[in-house]
Protein backbone atom coordinates (compact mmCIF):
# COMPACT_ATOMS: atom_id res chain seq x y z
CA UNK A 1 0.00 0.00 0.00
CA UNK A 2 1.41 3.37 -1.02
CA UNK A 3 1.79 6.16 1.54
CA UNK A 4 0.59 9.69 0.78
CA UNK A 5 2.85 12.50 2.01
CA UNK A 6 1.23 15.92 2.30
CA UNK A 7 2.96 18.62 0.29
CA UNK A 8 3.69 22.12 1.59
CA UNK A 9 2.56 23.58 -1.72
CA UNK A 10 -1.03 22.33 -1.33
CA UNK A 11 -2.57 25.46 0.21
CA UNK A 12 -0.90 27.76 -2.33
CA UNK A 13 -2.20 25.50 -5.10
CA UNK A 14 -5.77 25.65 -3.80
CA UNK A 15 -5.67 29.43 -3.47
CA UNK A 16 -4.21 29.82 -6.95
CA UNK A 17 -7.02 27.70 -8.43
CA UNK A 18 -9.56 29.96 -6.71
CA UNK A 19 -8.11 33.19 -8.09
CA UNK A 20 -6.63 32.48 -11.55
CA UNK A 21 -8.07 30.83 -14.67
CA UNK A 22 -4.76 29.03 -15.31
CA UNK A 23 -2.45 27.39 -12.80
CA UNK A 24 0.93 25.98 -13.83
CA UNK A 25 3.05 23.71 -11.63
CA UNK A 26 6.62 23.21 -12.78
CA UNK A 27 9.24 20.90 -11.32
CA UNK A 28 11.55 18.04 -12.21
CA UNK A 29 10.09 14.75 -13.39
CA UNK A 30 8.79 12.57 -10.55
CA UNK A 31 8.58 15.47 -8.09
CA UNK A 32 4.91 14.59 -7.57
CA UNK A 33 3.13 17.17 -9.75
CA UNK A 34 0.58 14.86 -11.34
CA UNK A 35 -0.13 12.96 -8.12
CA UNK A 36 -0.74 16.19 -6.20
CA UNK A 37 -3.10 17.57 -8.83
CA UNK A 38 -5.08 14.37 -9.21
CA UNK A 39 -5.49 14.21 -5.43
CA UNK A 40 -6.62 17.81 -5.07
CA UNK A 41 -8.76 18.02 -8.23
CA UNK A 42 -10.41 14.60 -8.28
CA UNK A 43 -13.21 15.65 -10.67
CA UNK A 44 -10.88 17.08 -13.32
CA UNK A 45 -10.15 15.32 -16.59
CA UNK A 46 -6.44 14.54 -17.07
CA UNK A 47 -4.63 14.66 -20.41
CA UNK A 48 -0.96 13.68 -20.55
CA UNK A 49 1.25 14.91 -23.36
CA UNK A 50 3.66 12.10 -22.61
CA UNK A 51 1.42 10.25 -25.06
CA UNK A 52 2.19 10.96 -28.71
CA UNK A 53 -1.44 10.83 -29.86
CA UNK A 54 -2.34 13.71 -27.53
CA UNK A 55 0.59 15.78 -28.84
CA UNK A 56 -0.57 15.14 -32.40
CA UNK A 57 -4.12 16.20 -31.54
CA UNK A 58 -2.87 19.59 -30.29
CA UNK A 59 -0.49 20.01 -33.23
CA UNK A 60 -3.25 19.34 -35.75
CA UNK A 61 -5.85 21.65 -34.20
CA UNK A 62 -5.20 23.29 -30.82
CA UNK A 63 -8.52 25.18 -30.88
CA UNK A 64 -10.54 22.00 -31.50
CA UNK A 65 -8.55 20.19 -28.82
CA UNK A 66 -9.23 22.81 -26.12
CA UNK A 67 -12.86 23.36 -27.08
CA UNK A 68 -13.75 19.81 -26.07
CA UNK A 69 -13.22 20.61 -22.36
CA UNK A 70 -16.20 22.24 -20.68
CA UNK A 71 -15.07 21.65 -17.10
CA UNK A 72 -11.79 21.63 -15.20
CA UNK A 73 -8.92 19.80 -16.91
CA UNK A 74 -5.34 18.89 -16.00
CA UNK A 75 -2.93 19.19 -18.95
CA UNK A 76 0.20 17.25 -18.01
CA UNK A 77 3.73 17.95 -19.38
CA UNK A 78 2.75 20.91 -21.56
CA UNK A 79 6.35 21.56 -22.66
CA UNK A 80 5.70 19.05 -25.44
CA UNK A 81 2.96 21.26 -26.97
CA UNK A 82 4.26 24.86 -27.05
CA UNK A 83 1.68 25.79 -29.72
CA UNK A 84 -1.04 25.23 -27.12
CA UNK A 85 -0.39 28.46 -25.23
CA UNK A 86 -1.58 30.96 -27.83
CA UNK A 87 -4.87 29.14 -28.24
CA UNK A 88 -5.18 28.76 -24.47
CA UNK A 89 -5.00 32.55 -24.14
CA UNK A 90 -7.96 32.84 -26.50
CA UNK A 91 -9.93 30.31 -24.48
CA UNK A 92 -9.15 32.08 -21.19
CA UNK A 93 -10.13 35.49 -22.53
CA UNK A 94 -13.60 34.17 -23.36
CA UNK A 95 -14.19 33.62 -19.63
CA UNK A 96 -11.53 35.22 -17.44
CA UNK A 97 -13.39 34.41 -14.21
CA UNK A 98 -13.61 30.66 -14.77
CA UNK A 99 -10.96 30.22 -12.11
CA UNK A 100 -8.99 26.99 -11.95
CA UNK A 101 -10.35 25.55 -15.18
CA UNK A 102 -6.94 25.02 -16.75
CA UNK A 103 -4.39 23.23 -14.55
CA UNK A 104 -1.02 22.68 -16.25
CA UNK A 105 2.18 20.88 -15.38
CA UNK A 106 5.61 21.13 -16.99
CA UNK A 107 9.05 19.64 -16.40
CA UNK A 108 10.97 22.52 -17.93
CA UNK A 109 11.62 25.96 -16.50
CA UNK A 110 12.90 28.82 -18.58
CA UNK A 111 11.85 27.68 -22.03
CA UNK A 112 8.39 27.01 -20.66
CA UNK A 113 8.30 30.34 -18.86
CA UNK A 114 9.03 32.15 -22.13
CA UNK A 115 5.95 30.62 -23.73
CA UNK A 116 3.85 31.47 -20.68
CA UNK A 117 5.07 35.04 -20.40
CA UNK A 118 4.26 35.69 -24.05
CA UNK A 119 0.77 34.18 -24.00
CA UNK A 120 -0.66 34.09 -20.50
CA UNK A 121 0.71 37.09 -18.61
CA UNK A 122 -1.77 38.22 -15.97
CA UNK A 123 -3.89 35.12 -16.42
CA UNK A 124 -1.76 32.49 -14.73
CA UNK A 125 -0.34 31.52 -11.35
CA UNK A 126 3.01 29.70 -11.55
CA UNK A 127 4.11 27.38 -8.74
CA UNK A 128 7.28 25.31 -8.37
CA UNK A 129 7.12 21.82 -6.83
CA UNK A 130 10.44 20.44 -5.68
CA UNK A 131 11.07 16.90 -4.49
CA UNK A 132 10.17 16.16 -0.86
CA UNK A 133 11.75 18.27 1.85
CA UNK A 134 12.89 17.10 5.26
CA UNK A 135 10.00 19.07 6.74
CA UNK A 136 7.46 17.20 4.64
CA UNK A 137 8.92 13.89 5.78
CA UNK A 138 8.86 15.07 9.42
CA UNK A 139 5.15 15.74 9.04
CA UNK A 140 4.50 12.34 7.44
CA UNK A 141 3.83 8.86 8.93
CA UNK A 142 7.23 7.67 7.70
CA UNK A 143 9.58 6.62 10.51
CA UNK A 144 12.91 6.14 8.69
CA UNK A 145 13.41 9.81 7.92
CA UNK A 146 17.15 9.77 8.68
CA UNK A 147 17.59 7.88 5.38
CA UNK A 148 16.63 11.14 3.65
CA UNK A 149 20.28 12.15 3.92
CA UNK A 150 21.22 9.73 1.12
CA UNK A 151 17.92 8.71 -0.46
CA UNK A 152 16.81 12.25 -1.32
CA UNK A 153 13.24 13.40 -1.80
CA UNK A 154 11.65 11.80 -4.86
CA UNK A 155 8.15 10.95 -3.52
CA UNK A 156 7.91 7.49 -5.08
CA UNK A 157 10.96 6.34 -3.13
CA UNK A 158 9.14 7.14 0.12
CA UNK A 159 5.55 6.33 -0.78
CA UNK A 160 6.42 2.85 -2.09
CA UNK A 161 8.36 0.86 0.57
CA UNK A 162 9.19 -1.86 -1.97
CA UNK A 163 10.91 0.53 -4.38
CA UNK A 164 14.45 -0.49 -5.36
CA UNK A 165 16.56 2.66 -5.17
CA UNK A 166 19.06 1.74 -7.88
CA UNK A 167 16.28 0.70 -10.27
CA UNK A 168 14.44 3.98 -9.67
CA UNK A 169 17.43 6.22 -10.34
CA UNK A 170 18.74 4.17 -13.26
CA UNK A 171 15.33 4.44 -14.92
CA UNK A 172 15.10 8.11 -14.00
CA UNK A 173 18.42 9.04 -15.63
CA UNK A 174 17.65 6.95 -18.71
CA UNK A 175 14.19 8.51 -19.11
CA UNK A 176 15.61 12.01 -18.76
CA UNK A 177 18.34 11.42 -21.33
CA UNK A 178 16.23 9.50 -23.82
CA UNK A 179 13.10 11.66 -23.59
CA UNK A 180 13.30 15.05 -21.96
CA UNK A 181 16.75 15.94 -23.21
CA UNK A 182 15.74 15.46 -26.82
CA UNK A 183 13.10 18.18 -26.47
CA UNK A 184 15.72 20.67 -25.25
CA UNK A 185 18.76 19.94 -27.38
CA UNK A 186 20.57 17.39 -29.52
CA UNK A 187 22.97 15.03 -27.79
CA UNK A 188 24.98 12.95 -30.24
CA UNK A 189 26.76 10.75 -27.72
CA UNK A 190 24.63 9.63 -24.78
CA UNK A 191 27.56 7.99 -23.00
CA UNK A 192 29.41 11.33 -22.99
CA UNK A 193 26.37 13.01 -21.46
CA UNK A 194 26.03 10.33 -18.79
CA UNK A 195 29.71 10.81 -17.94
CA UNK A 196 29.12 14.56 -17.78
CA UNK A 197 26.32 14.18 -15.21
CA UNK A 198 28.54 12.05 -12.98
CA UNK A 199 31.44 14.49 -13.29
CA UNK A 200 29.08 17.30 -12.34
CA UNK A 201 27.81 15.34 -9.31
CA UNK A 202 31.38 15.34 -7.99
CA UNK A 203 31.46 19.15 -8.26
CA UNK A 204 28.37 20.15 -6.29
CA UNK A 205 28.93 23.18 -4.11
CA UNK A 206 31.91 24.22 -6.22
CA UNK A 207 32.43 27.11 -8.61
CA UNK A 208 31.46 26.19 -12.16
CA UNK A 209 34.56 25.81 -14.34
CA UNK A 210 33.47 24.83 -17.84
CA UNK A 211 37.00 24.22 -19.08
CA UNK A 212 37.85 21.79 -16.26
CA UNK A 213 34.60 19.91 -16.73
CA UNK A 214 35.18 19.67 -20.48
CA UNK A 215 38.65 18.20 -19.87
CA UNK A 216 37.21 15.57 -17.52
CA UNK A 217 34.34 14.64 -19.86
CA UNK A 218 36.30 14.84 -23.12
CA UNK A 219 34.04 17.26 -25.01
CA UNK A 220 34.36 20.98 -25.78
CA UNK A 221 33.56 23.61 -23.17
CA UNK A 222 30.95 25.01 -25.59
CA UNK A 223 29.17 21.65 -25.41
CA UNK A 224 29.46 21.64 -21.61
CA UNK A 225 27.79 25.07 -21.51
CA UNK A 226 24.90 23.76 -23.62
CA UNK A 227 24.51 20.69 -21.44
CA UNK A 228 24.59 22.75 -18.24
CA UNK A 229 21.89 24.99 -19.69
CA UNK A 230 19.80 21.91 -20.50
CA UNK A 231 20.07 20.68 -16.91
CA UNK A 232 19.06 24.12 -15.68
CA UNK A 233 16.05 24.34 -18.01
CA UNK A 234 14.83 20.93 -16.88
CA UNK A 235 15.21 21.90 -13.22
CA UNK A 236 17.80 19.24 -12.37
CA UNK A 237 20.41 21.79 -11.25
CA UNK A 238 20.50 25.25 -9.71
CA UNK A 239 23.17 27.93 -10.14
CA UNK A 240 23.93 29.97 -7.02
CA UNK A 241 25.56 33.34 -7.70
CA UNK A 242 27.92 35.18 -5.32
CA UNK A 243 26.75 38.07 -3.15
CA UNK A 244 28.09 41.53 -3.89
CA UNK A 245 26.91 44.84 -2.51
CA UNK A 246 27.29 46.03 -6.10
CA UNK A 247 24.37 44.24 -7.77
CA UNK A 248 26.02 44.45 -11.19
CA UNK A 249 28.91 42.29 -10.03
CA UNK A 250 26.52 39.50 -9.05
CA UNK A 251 25.87 38.94 -12.73
CA UNK A 252 29.51 38.69 -13.78
CA UNK A 253 31.11 36.31 -11.27
CA UNK A 254 31.21 32.51 -11.35
CA UNK A 255 28.29 30.67 -9.77
CA UNK A 256 28.19 27.46 -7.76
CA UNK A 257 26.22 24.44 -8.97
CA UNK A 258 23.82 22.32 -6.93
CA UNK A 259 21.50 19.46 -7.85
CA UNK A 260 17.78 19.86 -7.17
CA UNK A 261 17.77 16.51 -5.35
CA UNK A 262 20.71 15.25 -3.30
CA UNK A 263 19.48 11.65 -3.59
CA UNK A 264 20.19 11.72 -7.31
CA UNK A 265 23.69 12.98 -6.55
CA UNK A 266 24.25 10.14 -4.07
CA UNK A 267 23.18 7.63 -6.72
CA UNK A 268 25.54 9.17 -9.30
CA UNK A 269 28.40 8.97 -6.76
CA UNK A 270 27.65 5.34 -5.90
CA UNK A 271 26.37 5.98 -2.35
CA UNK A 272 23.93 3.27 -1.29
CA UNK A 273 23.55 3.69 2.47
CA UNK A 274 24.31 5.95 5.44
CA UNK A 275 27.76 4.43 5.98
CA UNK A 276 28.64 5.18 2.37
CA UNK A 277 27.48 8.76 2.87
CA UNK A 278 29.42 9.24 6.10
CA UNK A 279 32.64 7.87 4.60
CA UNK A 280 32.43 9.59 1.23
CA UNK A 281 35.10 12.06 0.17
CA UNK A 282 32.38 14.55 -0.85
CA UNK A 283 30.38 14.25 2.37
CA UNK A 284 30.73 17.98 3.07
CA UNK A 285 29.56 18.90 -0.44
CA UNK A 286 26.62 16.50 -0.16
CA UNK A 287 25.52 18.11 3.09
CA UNK A 288 25.87 21.56 1.56
CA UNK A 289 23.64 20.46 -1.35
CA UNK A 290 21.04 19.12 1.09
CA UNK A 291 21.08 22.37 3.07
CA UNK A 292 20.84 24.46 -0.09
CA UNK A 293 17.72 22.65 -1.26
CA UNK A 294 16.10 22.83 2.19
CA UNK A 295 16.51 26.61 1.99
CA UNK A 296 14.83 26.57 -1.41
CA UNK A 297 12.08 24.10 -0.43
CA UNK A 298 11.05 25.20 3.05
CA UNK A 299 12.40 28.74 3.44
CA UNK A 300 11.17 29.53 -0.10
CA UNK A 301 14.41 31.25 -1.09
CA UNK A 302 15.39 31.87 -4.70
CA UNK A 303 19.02 31.68 -5.87
CA UNK A 304 20.07 35.02 -7.30
CA UNK A 305 17.07 36.84 -5.82
CA UNK A 306 17.61 36.49 -2.07
CA UNK A 307 20.01 33.53 -1.77
CA UNK A 308 23.74 33.80 -2.53
CA UNK A 309 27.18 32.64 -1.39
CA UNK A 310 30.18 34.74 -0.38
CA UNK A 311 33.82 34.35 -1.32
CA UNK A 312 36.55 36.99 -1.30
CA UNK A 313 39.83 37.16 -3.21
CA UNK A 314 41.62 35.41 -0.34
CA UNK A 315 39.31 32.39 -0.45
CA UNK A 316 37.40 33.30 2.72
CA UNK A 317 33.92 31.88 2.20
CA UNK A 318 30.43 31.79 3.68
CA UNK A 319 28.33 28.97 2.22
CA UNK A 320 25.09 30.97 2.00
CA UNK A 321 23.96 34.55 2.41
CA UNK A 322 20.26 35.32 2.62
CA UNK A 323 19.21 38.90 1.89
CA UNK A 324 15.94 39.90 3.57
CA UNK A 325 15.25 43.62 3.53
CA UNK A 326 17.94 45.27 5.63
CA UNK A 327 19.03 41.98 7.22
CA UNK A 328 21.71 39.59 6.01
CA UNK A 329 21.71 36.01 7.29
CA UNK A 330 25.10 34.28 7.12
CA UNK A 331 24.78 30.50 6.96
CA UNK A 332 27.51 27.88 7.16
CA UNK A 333 26.82 24.20 6.34
CA UNK A 334 28.90 21.60 8.20
CA UNK A 335 28.40 17.84 7.91
CA UNK A 336 30.16 16.82 11.12
CA UNK A 337 28.91 16.84 14.71
CA UNK A 338 32.17 18.29 15.99
CA UNK A 339 33.25 21.58 14.48
CA UNK A 340 36.45 23.52 14.97
CA UNK A 341 35.07 27.02 15.45
CA UNK A 342 38.29 28.45 14.02
CA UNK A 343 37.15 27.12 10.65
CA UNK A 344 33.93 29.15 10.74
CA UNK A 345 34.18 32.40 8.80
CA UNK A 346 31.48 34.39 10.62
CA UNK A 347 33.93 36.63 12.49
CA UNK A 348 35.95 37.33 9.34
CA UNK A 349 33.04 38.24 7.08
CA UNK A 350 30.15 39.63 9.13
CA UNK A 351 32.03 42.78 10.34
CA UNK A 352 32.38 43.83 6.69
CA UNK A 353 28.60 44.23 6.44
CA UNK A 354 27.55 45.44 9.89
CA UNK A 355 27.59 49.15 9.02
CA UNK A 356 25.01 48.71 6.27
CA UNK A 357 22.97 45.67 7.40
CA UNK A 358 21.62 43.97 10.45
CA UNK A 359 23.34 40.58 10.57
CA UNK A 360 22.57 37.12 11.96
CA UNK A 361 24.70 33.96 11.87
CA UNK A 362 23.42 30.38 11.64
CA UNK A 363 25.37 27.12 11.57
CA UNK A 364 23.48 24.40 9.70
CA UNK A 365 25.09 21.32 11.19
CA UNK A 366 24.40 17.58 11.00
CA UNK A 367 23.73 17.21 14.72
CA UNK A 368 21.70 14.50 16.44
CA UNK A 369 20.15 17.29 18.54
CA UNK A 370 16.65 18.09 17.18
CA UNK A 371 16.38 21.53 18.79
CA UNK A 372 17.93 24.88 17.94
CA UNK A 373 21.11 25.42 19.95
CA UNK A 374 22.10 28.97 20.87
CA UNK A 375 25.83 29.51 20.94
CA UNK A 376 27.92 32.63 21.34
CA UNK A 377 27.53 34.61 18.14
CA UNK A 378 25.33 32.16 16.22
CA UNK A 379 22.51 29.63 16.35
CA UNK A 380 23.03 25.98 15.42
CA UNK A 381 20.28 24.07 13.55
CA UNK A 382 19.98 20.67 11.86
CA UNK A 383 17.50 21.24 9.00
CA UNK A 384 16.66 17.52 9.04
CA UNK A 385 14.97 18.00 12.42
CA UNK A 386 14.01 21.68 12.67
CA UNK A 387 12.76 24.51 10.48
CA UNK A 388 15.19 27.21 9.41
CA UNK A 389 13.19 30.36 10.09
CA UNK A 390 14.59 33.42 8.38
Amino acid sequence: MEIWINRLLTEKLKKAAETRPVVLITGVRQSGKSSLLQREFKQADTISFDHLNQVEAVTDSPDFFLNQFKDQVILDEVQYVPNLFRELKIQVDKDRKNYGKWILTGSQKFELMEQVSESLAGRISILQLETLSAKELRNSPIDNQTEFIWKGGYPEIWSNPDMDLDDFFESYVRTYIERDLKTIMEVRNLSDFQRFIRVLAARIGQLINYKDISNDVGVSDVTIRKWMHALQISGLVYFLPPFHRNIGKRLTKSAKVFFADHGLVCYLLGIKDLAGWNNHIYKGNLWENLVFMELVKTAHLRPGANLFFYRDQNGVEIDFIVESGNTLYFLEAKAGERIDEKKLSFKKVIPLFEKRYQTKAILLQNLSEPHVLKKKGYHCINPLFADVNL
